[in-house]
C-alpha cells in the first residue's frame, strides 16, 4: 500500500486524484478556462455517493458525453441521466474543441474519466473497503504516471491527510468519507478565479 495514503478515506484519495487532474489541464492546456470542469469535480465532493447528482454533473461535461453528440438536444434524447445545462455543455464543447474527440483511448478522455471509471467501479463492488483500497491507489497511480510523463509535479500529498476516516454513527471507521464538505479549498482552479 502507498504510505501517502494508508490512513486516508477514499473521497480523500479522489481529492488527491482531482488535484492531479487541475495539474494536468493546467500544464498542457494553460490557455483554457478549466474552471467549469473544476467546479464539477470538487462540487461532487459535497453529493453523498447514493444521490449519482455529482457523477452525473461531472460525467456530463467530459468528453466522452459531450463530443459523442451533436449538440445539446441530442445529448438530452440519448442520455438522460446527464443533469448539465445547455449553457455548459457547450461551454464543455469549446474547452475540448482542437485538443479531443469523442474517442475514449485519447489520453485527455483517460485522465477526466478517471473518476468517472473509480465511481462506477466502487459502487459495483458495492463500497467494498478492501476493494476501495485497491482500486483508489491503483487509479492514483495511473493519473500519476501520467503525470510523470509529461514531467507534472505531482501534488502534494500531505494536503489530504485531513481526510482521515472518522468514527460513523455505529462507532466504525467509516473508510469512505462519503459527502465531505469544503474540499474546493484544493483546487487551484477555483483558487486563481475567485
Amino acid at each position: 500500500m502507498d504510505k501517502r495514503f494508508e490512513n486516508i478515506t477514499m473521497t480523500g484519495r479522489m481529492c488527491y486524484i482531482f488535484m492531479c487532474i487541475e495539474r494536468y489541464l493546467l500544464a498542457l492546456y494553460p490557455d483554457r478556462d478549466w474552471t467549469l470542469v473544476a467546479r464539477k469535480m470538487w462540487q461532487w465532493m459535497s453529493y453523498p455517493y447514493w444521490a449519482d447528482d455529482g457523477w452525473y454533473e461531472y460525467g456530463g461535461i467530459t468528453p466522452n458525453c459531450v463530443l459523442k453528440y451533436k449538440d445539446y438536444d441530442d445529448m438530452k434524447k440519448h442520455d438522460g441521466l446527464s443533469i448539465v445545462s445547455c449553457e455548459e455543455y457547450d461551454q464543455a464543447r469549446k474547452l475540448y474543441d482542437g485538443i479531443t474527440n469523442s474517442y475514449s483511448k485519447n489520453e485527455m478522455n483517460v485522465v477526466l474519466d478517471i473518476p468517472v471509471y473509480l465511481c462506477n467501479l466502487c459502487d459495483g463492488e458495492s463500497y467494498d473497503d478492501k476493494t476501495g483500497d485497491r482500486l483508489t491507489l491503483e487509479h492514483i497511480d495511473m493519473i500519476e504516471g501520467i503525470l510523470e510523463k509529461h514531467g507534472i509535479p505531482l501534488p502534494d500529498a500531505s494536503l489530504v491527510a485531513e481526510y482521515a476516516p472518522q468514527k460513523n454513527y455505529e462507532g466504525e471507521l467509516d473508510r469512505w468519507g462519503f459527502q465531505m464538505y469544503g474540499t474546493e479549498k484544493l483546487s487551484i482552479i477555483l483558487k486563481g478565479n475567485k
